[in-house]
């Protein structure tokens, strides 16, 4: 079960625009300031909230970046539905195609991913799911990009399918990291190579 850093689940619509400005501003202060910078006093006077408030919501500063994390695996899937759903007879190659355009487009325009991604790992970093309360973040990151695979876009099983995905996952993860290292819009050339090399990995799954 995903572990979401969330003390207290928002229901009133005041709650939920607190919850949504504390992870604005968490997102905007990391591009800012960087992860070790951020503090929780701080995410909660650009929110407009007193610090006590983030506390009830989230599980301090681990629990903010959790929640982050899954919001912006959340809007990848959004993202995927749409582009999924404007293709014909979708397959496997174009489908890492499509998760490695939109994961470079949220790269560039969504704020703070560089530092907290959907994967809820820094890279070089430790994962801030706690041990023994949650699975790694790439599990939790394959198994949903598996399921929306199979279940929403209708793409034939793969063998051994979770241990596929996280290596899919992993290998296009370290394309990025150099693609973007020095750059907020990415190598272009280093994001082809990242593409030929994840297409290439689907096509041998998908005709063994």
């Amino acid at each position: 079960m995903e572990n979401s850093g969330v003390r207290r689940r928002p229901v009133q619509r005041r709650s939920i625009e607190r919850v949504e400005r504390i992870l604005d501003a968490c997102a905007d202060l990391l591009d800012e300031v960087g992860f070790d910078a951020l503090t929780t006093v701080e995410v909660a006077r650009r929110a407009r909230v007193p610090a006590a408030t983030v506390y009830q919501f989230f599980d301090g500063k681990p629990g903010m970046m959790r929640a982050l994390a899954l919001r912006n695996l959340d809007l990848l899937l959004v993202r995927l539905r749409r582009r999924a759903a404007a293709e014909h007879h979708l397959t496997w190659h174009r489908a890492g195609e499509i998760v490695l355009e939109e994961t470079v487009g949220m790269r560039r325009t969504v704020p703070g991913f560089t530092v907290v991604d959907f994967a809820d790992t820094r890279p070089g970093g430790a994962s801030f799911l706690p041990p023994g309360q949650a699975q790694e973040g790439g599990d939790i990151l394959a198994e949903r990009l598996y399921a929306f695979a199979i279940d929403e876009a209708g793409l034939p099983p793969l063998r051994d399918p979770l241990r596929a995905t996280r290596l899919a996952i992993e290998a296009a993860g370290v394309a990025l990291r150099l693609a973007f290292q020095h750059s907020r819009d990415g190598d272009p050339a280093m994001i082809a190579h990242g593409r030929t090399m994840l297409t290439a990995y689907l096509d041998r799954l998908t005709h063994d």
